[in-house]
């Protein structure tokens, strides 16, 4: 297998976005919305359309059924950076609702992404600089795997990047245990502010910041995504700030995904992590203010 810079482990399935809708209808009542798009999605499906996009060498390896979403999902990420192994049940569908205000509601049939494992997956892994592992809490079998798989990368030094998503039901005393001892074999834990308070307990966010990066890996990096706000950067006991630029949005499904892709394509091009910080902003600013989505700004 040849080695890739960023090789992408988690949740890719279909997403099927509409809106905007601002009041949920009645029961036994229907709403009519203006906006419909079939899109790549999940944590991992936007990233590697990001790194398809930015001309990342990256790779991608994941199950997807045998049913009309699962043909529709292969034919937007074809083989070459992606491995699709096969998978006898439903292909993973996501109903993302957005609303004026830029939020959105999301609605998860988990299918083939219920019974994903490290086991099928670890013979189609190139050797990579860096791996992704995201949404932990839609993948629930590889979740269990992840003790295995943070041996395995340590073993073969590459650097882990770590963005679990949000837990249906939100952080118990217990889950946040579970994803603290992740932290000492993670080397780029990028996270949003919600998802570090409740990790921490810590209202402050530089304090959130403290915290955490006491626990990750002696090298390691933490960057919490901020949205329209930009991206807190800890490293080294050094914290620094990257603000995005103000812009009309679009569209914020998969945004912090789309970040993640861009900082790793930079750090795989030699970049430190305050550039590739700062890169990263820019790319995701650009994606969520345009339709149809680009990734980088047009040459001037």
């Amino acid at each position: 297998m040849t080695p890739r810079d960023v090789i992408l482990l988690g949740n890719v399935n279909v997403d099927l976005i509409l809106g905007p809708l601002d009041r949920w209808p009645a029961r036994g009542t229907e709403a009519l919305v203006e906006g419909l798009q079939w899109r790549v999605g999940g944590n991992a499906g936007n990233a590697a359309a990001a790194c398809a996009a930015l001309g990342t060498n990256h790779a991608l390896v994941s199950t997807a059924g045998n049913d009309l979403a699962g043909e529709w999902l292969r034919a937007q990420l074809p083989a070459g950076p992606v491995t699709w192994l096969p998978h006898a049940g439903p292909t993973s569908v996501t109903v993302a609702v957005s609303h004026s205000d830029g939020e959105r509601t999301f609605v998860t049939q988990l299918g083939h992404l219920a019974t994903l494992n490290w086991e099928e997956l670890r013979p189609h892994v190139p050797v990579s600089r860096f791996a992704l592992l995201a949404g932990a809490f839609l993948t629930p079998a590889l979740r269990r795997q992840y003790p295995e798989m943070l041996t395995h990368f340590g073993r073969s030094g590459t650097q882990v990047a770590l963005d679990m998503g949000w837990p249906d039901g939100g952080y118990t005393p217990t889950l946040r245990q579970e994803v603290l001892g992740w932290l000492p074999r993670t080397h780029h834990l990028l996270i949003n502010n919600l998802e570090a308070q409740a990790l921490t307990g810590e209202a402050d966010l530089q304090r959130a910041a403290d915290c955490l990066a006491y626990q990750l890996h002696p090298d390691g990096t933490l960057a919490i995504k901020c949205g329209p706000h930009g991206v807190l950067l800890r490293q080294q006991g050094q914290i620094s700030t990257h603000a995005a630029p103000a812009v009309r949005v679009q569209d914020t499904v998969g945004a912090g995904d789309i970040w993640n892709a861009a900082y790793l394509d930079a750090l795989g091009r030699g970049q430190d992590a305050g550039a590739a910080a700062t890169f990263a902003v820019q790319v995701a600013s650009t994606a969520v203010s345009t339709q149809p989505r680009r990734y980088l700004s047009a040459p001037q």
